[in-house]
């Protein structure tokens, strides 16, 4: 394997379903899928936004951190998709709404809470400065936002549930606001809470037929989720909101504040040649992802559904495109410290917003919290649910002694030298060192180098660590990866 990387077909048709094409698709806030064609539903019932609303103003998808120590809270892995309609426009998706949810955690604890009791054994509790399990979305042409987070707990006298309210604005004023929750079914609230995680001295007091919200509410269908998948690998809840609400004014686009960083760990700045997602509001008219057909002389776009974006002045490679989120592959550049980065699209030019460029920001390419690697020796996705993929062998875990090839983004120049955007065939080794981690172990690294646009390939060999979840981190040039990257390992 020394310096020569497994075939590409194999790495980014399995990771990022490109099949022959080298485009890759960022991991971290993943796009969001198209939705299906919208069939109108009932209104959904307005129901009260409980004691523990507070308007945190969290921009991100995955909720289960608090932001200050980055620890997630544990409980079985839940993502959740909401479609948002306009019963104003004729049941019409609606884009460029806020969505936010807040819930409590396994042992029915809130964030940003006063001293409170949530009972089952709990004890009293006291969260105030904390902000995990809240966050926003907002919601792209399709009307649909996506989060990560767990399934949520109970409290005393509360059916498990989630809080999310919808918002509209016209400029920094809200022309339209709505409030509600979500519940599940019992049968899988019941296998969720006989999990370690959430177990209590006391069983839970209230079920959905018991519960104020839920059993009070009419249309209370509209308010249950849809739920696959299982309490091993996780479950994803589904539910169309239907609502009346004005919709946004149409203004220029804006960057959130802090809204640009890796598309693959979230890390702030940029750097050349690295995939950059760009979060802020009216950032495109519609939305898009990057076909084959798009490619311009065997390139990545300039623009894309009208949308530019410049980063330092230079023209950024547009790959998706929708209100809240533009993914772009970084210009080439040897600027370095705070630059300008300027969205465009047919209504007009959005604000200018500063990210520190550097030469290197190392991102490992990771979904749920786990690394998404091939195994070297069959092929075999290494995903640590060992969730089934269409189409290929995925497992849970590695073992000491396999070699794995791990992908991520902004590992620095190659040589011979790619240019920024180009589309190609190959393999170009990395110009700096690249060192692995797993489980604190140093991996030996048997090659490093750019197979995609933007998109690196490490290929290492898991050393001799315990079974368990092992933190996985690539340094380069001095700057390490991401936290919370992990490998299941099963010696």
């Amino acid at each position: 394997m020394k310096n020569k990387p497994i075939t590409r077909r194999m790495t980014l048709a399995a990771l990022a379903g490109a099949g022959g094409a080298a485009l890759f698709v960022p991991a971290w806030n993943e796009v969001v899928e198209a939705a299906d064609t919208i069939t109108c539903v009932p209104a959904t019932p307005t129901v009260t936004e409980g004691p523990y609303w507070v308007d945190e103003k969290l921009f991100r998808s995955d909720i289960r951190t608090d932001p200050s120590t980055g620890v997630a809270r544990a409980g079985v892995p839940l993502t959740l998709i909401i479609n948002v309609e306009n019963l104003l426009g004729g049941c019409s998706a609606l884009a460029g709404a806020y969505v936010d949810i807040w819930h409590c955690d396994a042992k029915g604890i809130y964030s940003d809470e006063s001293t409170y009791n949530p009972g089952g054994g709990t004890g009293s509790v006291n969260t105030l400065g904390q902000k995990f399990l809240r966050g926003y979305q907002i919601s792209d042409g399709n009307g649909q936002v996506k989060f990560t987070t767990i399934y949520p707990g109970w409290y005393s006298g509360r059916t498990i549930h989630i809080h999310f309210r919808v918002r509209t604005y016209s400029g920094s004023s809200v022309v339209g606001n709505f409030v509600s929750q979500i519940f599940f079914d019992e049968t899988a609230n019941d296998v969720v809470m006989a999990t370690s995680a959430y177990s209590r001295s006391t069983a839970r007091d209230t079920t959905n037929a018991r519960d104020m919200v839920y059993s009070g509410a009419s249309n209370k269908e509209r308010m249950l989720a849809t739920l696959t998948g299982d309490v091993n690998s996780g479950y994803q809840a589904v539910i169309t909101v239907a609502a009346s609400l004005q919709a946004p004014a149409a203004t220029a686009p804006a960057i959130a504040a802090g809204g640009v960083g890796s598309a693959v760990s979230g890390a702030a700045g940029v750097a050349p040649g690295s995939w950059v997602a760009i979060y802020g509001t009216n950032l495109g008219t519609m939305t898009k992802e990057l076909a084959n057909s798009d490619l311009v002389n065997g390139a990545i776009p300039t623009s894309l559904a009208g949308v530019t974006v410049k980063i330092n002045g230079k023209a950024a490679f547009v790959q998706y495109v929708s209100a809240g989120q533009v993914n772009v592959l970084a210009p080439d550049d040897t600027a370095s410290g705070s630059v300008p980065v300027v969205v465009t699209n047919s209504v007009g030019a959005s604000n200018t917003v500063n990210a520190n460029m550097q030469a290197v920001l190392p991102a490992i390419s990771v979904l749920a919290g786990y690394v998404r690697a091939v195994r070297v020796s069959d092929g075999a996705i290494v995903n640590g649910t060992g969730a089934a993929e269409t189409g290929y062998t995925t497992v849970a875990a590695a073992k000491p002694g396999d070699v794995l090839a791990l992908y991520g983004s902004g590992f620095g120049p190659t040589d011979p030298a790619v240019a920024a955007g180009a589309v190609f065939t190959g393999a170009y080794q990395a110009v700096n060192a690249v060192t692995v981690t797993i489980g604190n172990v140093p991996a030996q690294v048997s090659w490093a180098g750019l197979v995609g646009p933007g998109a690196f390939q490490i290929n290492v060999v898991v050393p001799g660590v315990g079974s368990g979840d092992q933190a996985v981190v690539a340094t380069v040039a001095s700057v390490s990866s991401q936290a919370g990257a992990m490998l299941k390992v099963a010696a």
